[in-house]
């Protein structure tokens, strides 16, 4: 619930993101220079810029970009989407960001009062559009803390055959938890399920554990699986709002007519295409990212009065003693920004934040500014 002055307690109908630093900045786009001076732990855009590839065509090119009408249904990025992942185009449906292509296909998927299940903890986008906006009744497979917050497959397996979902939605690697769930564990446990059952697999950051372990393949051979991918966090766009749905052909023909034409902008396809032909640019970034997040990591655990667990991501998940939430809110006098995990997890109980990776000087300024709000 949330508390209007003129209507008092109203229901939450919009999803919950983080993204609070964008209120330090001004949400009127009038003092961006202010971003400069805010550290915005609380998404997980990446610390890294777009490749010069990127920078160098949006620069040269921004006015006609930014007047000119796009290609509808982004027909030229989806060629490059094909070629670079090698899965036929018929199998690819673009989208402005994974959350439109969620928001605008998976109600299609199921309908009310159909099972969906999600792992718990997982990034919320997921249980809010089943349980606020479809009206599915919603399952949640619990990960534990003991075990890292790891999928145990055979009880996955098991509480799916026990259940009889309509549809499965995974998030790997998972947000906020930083676990991947291998490649060929996660094909087992689809070919354990009916072939009535619909597979989700979300690979926003499966980029930072390799591009071998998505199955962007399988998705396009099979008839109930999907893959969402978002451009945002692994190549630089948050603001551009680019994404892609990999699934068979006929799957594909029954979405598309749901996507509007123009749903991917003309710098964002101008983009996204010079972003996948920059592969070493990007494959360096993510080496770094994993040093710098080791580097990190152990700043944060010299703190003391915190659990850091592991993470093959661009973020860590870390568990305090204390209120998470009042301690994400003496931070943000430091303007630095971090997220309470507690919209991903009731079960997270104001004990756990997330934070982003950053550049190593961000990294030292945020550890210090936790250290402070102990």
């Amino acid at each position: 619930m949330k508390f209007d002055p003129m209507k008092g307690w109203m229901p939450v109908i919009n999803s919950f993101h983080g993204g609070k630093f964008f209120q330090a900045i001004g949400e009127d786009f009038n003092a961006l220079e202010r971003g400069a001076d805010v550290i915005s732990a609380d998404v997980l855009d990446a610390w890294f810029d777009p490749s010069p590839r990127v920078i160098s065509k949006l620069t040269n090119y921004l006015p006609f970009l930014l007047r000119t009408s796009p290609p509808v249904y982004a027909c030229g990025l989806v060629e490059v989407i094909a070629r670079t992942r090698g899965v036929p185009k018929a199998s690819i449906l673009a989208g402005g960001g994974s959350s439109d292509l969620i928001f605008t296909c998976l109600p299609h998927l199921i309908g009310r009062g159909q099972k969906a299940i999600v792992l718990d903890p997982m990034y919320c986008e997921y249980s809010h559009i089943f349980e606020k906006v479809i009206g599915a009744e919603l399952m949640r497979f619990p990960l534990y803390e003991e075990a890292q917050f790891r999928i145990d497959a055979d009880r996955l397996r098991s509480f799916a055959k026990k259940e009889q979902p309509a549809l499965v939605a995974i998030v790997n690697p998972n947000s906020p938890t930083g676990q991947h769930w291998p490649r060929e564990d996660l094909i087992e446990f689809i070919d354990s399920l009916s072939a009535n059952t619909w597979v989700v697999v979300d690979e926003t950051y499966v980029e930072y554990v390799g591009g071998d372990q998505s199955i962007e393949g399988e998705a396009s051979r099979r008839e109930n699986v999907i893959v969402l991918k978002s451009m945002s966090k692994v190549y630089a766009l948050s603001g551009l709002r680019v994404g892609y749905m990999v699934a068979n052909p006929s799957v594909i023909e029954k979405l598309a007519p749901w996507m509007p034409p123009w749903a991917v902008s003309l710098p964002a396809q101008a983009a996204a295409v010079e972003a996948l032909s920059d592969t070493d640019y990007y494959q360096e970034r993510y080496r770094e990212t994993h040093k710098l997040r080791e580097a990190f990591a152990c700043e944060l655990r010299r703190i003391g009065q915190v659990t850091v667990y592991s993470s093959c991501a661009n973020f860590l998940l870390v568990g305090v003693l204390e209120r998470a939430q009042c301690i994400v809110e003496r931070m943000r006098s430091s303007n630095v920004f971090v997220r309470n995990c507690d919209s991903m997890s009731e079960r997270f109980d104001d004990r756990f934040l997330r934070i982003a990776v950053k550049s190593a000087a961000q990294n030292k300024a945020i550890a210090a500014a936790l250290r402070d709000a102990l």
